[in-house]
């Protein structure tokens, strides 16, 4: 990729805030934030990139298309929220 590429990262979701009457949280552990590895990110294609987000199997990477594949095919077979 050209040097003058920069990675532009989704901002990070906020948990949300508490309501007043909700129980309090039995778990007492800090949330670990999402980590975007942005020299991985670097050295993916765009199609691939894109593949994934869209999960559309066009990636040109075998191994990915099958798990975007396989993705798309237990989506089909979980039962409706």
């Amino acid at each position: 990729m050209p040097a003058s590429f920069t990675a532009s990262l989704p901002p990070e979701v906020p948990f949300p805030e508490p309501s007043p009457h909700s129980p309090a949280p039995e778990s007492t552990s800090v949330p670990i934030p999402l980590v975007y590895e942005t020299t991985e990110l670097d050295k993916m294609s765009l199609q691939a990139y894109a593949a994934i987000h869209l999960r559309v199997p066009d990636s040109g990477i075998d191994w990915l298309d099958r798990m975007i594949r396989r993705s798309r095919e237990l989506d089909q077979h979980s039962p409706a929220k």
